[in-house]
């Protein structure tokens, strides 16, 4: 199994369960990109955010809300949801479920066969019985826009782990980690821009686009 993000995970899971040995090769942290710099972090960014505007359109609660949300304690605890990206927990359960963990990038050289190179660039290799299963997630798509390699512009991941919260940002498309992201930095006190070819999360149901603009 190359890749122990979430579909890595539960692939080998099933097979582990199956009876079957199986090896689940991973470079970075346990649990993918979901864990660590999508789904959880941006969901810990969005979530104080959320409750503070809800509160402030409630008769009764609103005039308690006197104040702006604490920036700093919204990153806190975004770091604690993520486990400071510490992936021990995660190995913890992989261990446990008696999955062979092995760190290292792998590349395929043939039919059910691999070789894994580690931290110290070591190489070594692996043959697969049954199967090799790829499940390497993807990676951020730079758009060609004149002028942005010249820029420290930053990717999702980067945006989920911000250490601080910028005084204004602009954001290349409008899907859900656009949208979510624009949301979450303008509740933290971000100048935000958005810019979409098209309408926002265009893949949506208009009635649910609705509600996000």
């Amino acid at each position: 199994m190359i890749g122990a993000g979430a579909a890595g995970e539960n692939a080998a899971d099933r097979v582990a369960k199956g009876g079957l040995s199986v090896a689940l090769v991973e470079n970075a942290l346990v649990g993918g990109a979901c864990s660590y710099w999508a789904c959880e972090p941006s969901k810990a960014l969005l979530r104080p955010g959320t409750a503070l505007h809800a509160a402030r359109r409630v008769p009764g609660a609103r005039e308690a809300v006197t104040g702006q949300l604490d920036a700093a304690a919204v990153l806190r605890h975004r770091d604690d949801a993520v486990n400071n990206w510490d992936d021990e927990s995660q190995v913890e359960w992989v261990n446990g479920a008696g999955i062979t963990l092995i760190r290292g990038r792998a590349r395929l050289t043939g039919a059910k066969r691999l070789t894994v190179i580690d931290a110290a660039g070591n190489h070594f290799p692996l043959v697969a019985r049954h199967a090799v299963v790829l499940a390497t997630g993807s990676a951020p798509s730079v758009p060609k826009v004149p002028g942005l390699q010249h820029t420290s512009f930053w990717t999702t991941a980067d945006a989920t782990s911000a250490r601080e919260v910028p005084e204004s940002l602009a954001i290349l498309g409008a899907g859900v980690a656009g949208s979510e992201l624009a949301q979450a930095f303008a509740r933290l006190g971000s100048r935000v821009t958005v810019l979409a070819r098209g309408t926002l999360l265009s893949g949506f149901p208009e009635d649910a686009r609705s509600l996000v603009a």
